[in-house]
């Protein structure tokens, strides 16, 4: 925070967005269709950030693409859902505006921009077993299909994720899809898909509202008048250049969460992420601008866990890049710690999963669970399923634990092998029996999410042929969900309740309005992109 006020401004707008995210182009495409001239910053030489790289699906209750394809849906029932998944610690008032607004927002984009969306089919919530889910459809949407030529010289400044193929979530886009001909065809003409679909129709809709767009460009300092308002920033240009922007609306904070920065992550959250899940850069920016603004701060012990998986010869941006992975929740599969036990249900969701990673043991004084974990798996997997990079019927790659025994593999790999030796024998023994009575593998709905639900016949299945392998899985994250606490119009706020004039914040750059739960694919973008449509909103009548 800087109460120096330059003496001539290199830039003056009315409104200036931190990031080139979802949220980010949501806010500024919507401040500038209300009249305000809107500068958007990014840190990166590329747009897009998490969510290019992301699946780009958005998850709003009652929107427009479910009454269409007749799916019934109510204020009431969502609000009901995100409580009982909440747990408590998300905020009502927010939970309530989300889920009012959410499906406002979609509204905007299809009437007014090229962003539109399909409901996937036969993809249903992650939580459908539980009571209070949905039991028809979804409440996800699928980004269409875009076309880059529509942004220009943009197109080649696109950020990629080079692991998803221009497939839609419907087509296999996030699980492999192996449809060669379309994504030969996409890749000819340029047409992309999930989060590059949903970031290039959404930037086409800010050029047509002439926003102006700087990368190489952080945003580093708020400037603040005597009265403690932001009137406007302190950027600073790839070769170290000061830049001051004039703000006379506001400043919208946008630009991602902090889990690429180690003494931010070892400060606030409750375990450390090891292996972020998410492009480099997002390293806190917004989060010290908006304390030393004085700003409140919300649920900053978490994060969106994944429990990353890693190809050592796999790199990004100079940076070896933890991945998704697979397996975890099929047949001939389990995960094990150190001591070679199982520790929680294999096939629960990427942000459920992880959280047993934190488990204390307060007779061994140790987290048993920290990690790194062990992924065990036969031959039999690995030949019917796709693991990381491994395709069916490839050699094993080097970097791959494997044995002839589960002695020798648990020997190799540090695990006790006496542990892993009783544990494999148990599984076995209860997948004859078609059981899991320990942690109730093929009964919850995410791990049977593709192929029409859970079951024992798909979800349990020996480790029984050799060679047998391990495979490391870390504590990663998608992003953080904490950061400054902000109103029902995204304006950030003060400890005492009070909003910072000027300042706002959505996205993984705030604290997340319902609480540290992710309630089904898209559940961090629709609630992110629902604020960024407010702040857009509020700011731009100010």
């Amino acid at each position: 925070m800087s109460n120096f006020i330059p003496e001539k401004w290199d830039l003056e707008t009315d409104v200036v967005v931190l990031g080139t995210g979802g949220t980010a182009l949501v806010a500024a495409v919507t401040a500038a269709e209300e009249g305000a001239k809107v500068i958007a910053l990014e840190k990166t030489h590329q747009i897009g950030g998490t969510t290019a790289f992301s699946g780009g699906v958005t998850w709003i209750p009652v929107n427009r693409y479910m009454k269409d394809a007749g799916i019934e849906d109510s204020e009431e029932a969502a609000i009901k859902y995100i409580e009982r998944l909440s747990q408590g610690r998300g905020e009502s008032p927010m939970i309530k505006r989300f889920v009012e607004k959410g499906h406002e927002m979609i509204d905007f984009l299809y009437e007014k921009t090229p962003t539109h969306f399909k409901m996937p089919a036969a993809y249903p919530e992650y939580y459908a077993h539980l009571e209070e889910a949905l039991k028809s459809g979804t409440r996800s949407l699928d980004p269409v299909p875009f076309d880059l030529k529509l942004i220009g010289d943009w197109a080649d400044k696109l950020r990629q994720n080079p692991t998803f193929p221009p497939l839609t979530l419907e087509e296999g886009g996030a699980i492999g899809g192996v449809d060669f001909s379309k994504i030969a065809e996409r890749m000819e003409n340029n047409i992309v898909t999930m989060g590059r679909a949903l970031i290039g129709s959404l930037f086409k809709a800010c050029l047509d509202r002439g926003v102006e767009t700087h990368l190489n460009t952080a945003g580093k300092d708020l400037i603040l008048n005597d009265a403690d308002e932001v009137i406007g920033l302190v950027a600073e240009k790839e070769d170290g250049e000061k830049i001051y922007i004039k703000a006379n609306k506001g400043v919208i904070l946008a630009s991602g969460g902090f889990e690429w920065n180690k003494k931010l992550t070892r400060a606030f959250l409750k375990g450390e992420v090891t292996h972020p899940v998410s492009p480099p850069g997002n390293e806190g920016d917004a989060l010290m601008m908006s304390m030393k603004a004085g700003a409140a701060l919300g649920g900053m012990s978490e994060a969106w866990w994944y429990p990353a998986m890693v190809d050592p010869t796999f790199e990004y941006e100079d940076n070896v890049m933890a991945q998704l992975g697979g397996g975890r929740s099929g047949p001939n599969s389990i995960v094990v710690n150190k001591y070679g036990k199982r520790f929680v249900h294999e096939g629960t969701t990427y942000n459920d999963m992880p959280r047993s990673f934190f488990e204390f043991d307060p007779v061994k004084m140790e987290f048993a669970n920290k990690g790194p974990n062990w992924m065990i798996f036969d031959q039999q997997l690995k030949d019917s399923q796709m693991i990381i990079t491994m395709m069916p019927g490839e050699d094993t790659p080097e970097w791959v634990d494997q044995a002839d025994s589960i002695r020798e593999l648990a020997e190799k790999i540090g695990v006790d092998a006496d542990g892993l030796e009783e544990q494999i024998a148990r599984w076995n023994d209860n997948c004859e029996k078609g059981i899991d009575p320990d942690f109730h593998r093929g009964t919850i709905m995410f791990e049977g999410l593709t192929i029409g639900g859970p079951s024992a016949e798909n979800n349990l299945g020996k480790i029984e042929k050799g060679p047998f392998y391990a495979l490391p899985i870390y504590q990663g994250a998608l992003g953080t969900n904490g950061g400054p606490k902000t109103d029902e119009n995204g304006q950030v706020t003060r400890f005492d309740g009070s909003v910072i004039k000027g300042l706002y914040a959505a996205g993984n750059a705030a604290m997340n309005p319902v609480g540290p739960l992710y309630p089904s694919a898209g559940g961090t973008i629709g609630p992110a992109m629902t604020f960024g449509y407010l702040a857009g909103q509020h700011v731009a009548k100010q």
